[in-house]
């Protein structure tokens, strides 16, 4: 499944799908990532990464196993910087070539799994003020667009800082139509961030995917 970011000339690939599938999809060595895992876990993990080999097809990529570092990462092949992320109803991965793109991020969520007693723990007095223009489904499409997009961010960024951030590390903007997110703490390899880091997103049905990415000059 192709979806539409709406932007011009992307310098990735995506694929994006509903149907999940099991361990048959992996190799030996990516399946003992998940010889213990539950039967969901292991569904996620491997829909996400055949989505993921699809996507390497794109750039000439074939026949790849993709494993996984200590802090959980999926580990590209030389050359490649990705993403991958799953709901519990869609899975997703997104690829390009590391010298087009630095770095790059993709979240998916389910519209509404946000409750507002989570709010002072995920946004900043700023965000709930933006949040508190809205009711009903503009309020759950928005709060699902600033976690979403902040989730996207720190997958985004950790690549190139190896810094966790929390949530309220980062502002989530909207400027001119655009939504963009800013650094506000400070740490050794925020240099290597943008100063403002657009936020991309498209809604499948009830699945809302964000993305963010920095394409080199």
């Amino acid at each position: 499944m192709l979806v539409d970011f709406k932007i011009p000339s992307p310098p990735f690939t995506s694929i994006f799908t509903d149907e999940f599938v099991g361990r048959e999809s992996l190799s030996k060595l990516e399946e003992l990532f998940v010889e213990r895992a539950v039967e969901q876990r292991v569904k996620h993990f491997s829909t996400g990464r055949l989505c993921a080999k699809k996507a390497l097809e794109s750039l000439n990529i074939t026949d790849v196993e993709i494993l996984m570092n200590e802090d959980k990462a999926p580990v590209w092949p030389e050359g490649v910087v990705g993403s991958i992320s799953h709901s519990k109803s869609m899975a997703g991965a997104v690829v390009a070539f590391a010298n087009k793109v630095s770095s790059i991020g993709l979240d998916i969520e389910t519209i509404g799994g946000v409750n507002p007693d989570m709010w002072d723990m995920l946004f900043l007095a700023s965000e709930q003020a933006f949040l508190q223009q809205f009711t009903g489904d503009k309020l759950t499409f928005y709060t699902t667009l600033l976690f979403s997009g902040k989730e996207a961010f720190y997958k985004f960024q950790h690549p190139l800082t190896k810094t966790f951030l929390d949530f309220t590390d980062v502002a989530m903007n909207l400027i001119e139509g655009q939504f963009e997110i800013a650094v506000l703490k400070d740490f050794p390899g925020k240099e290597l961030l943008p100063v403002s880091t657009p936020i991309y997103f498209t809604q499948q049905g009830n699945q809302l995917i964000t993305l963010c990415y920095h394409e080199r000059v």
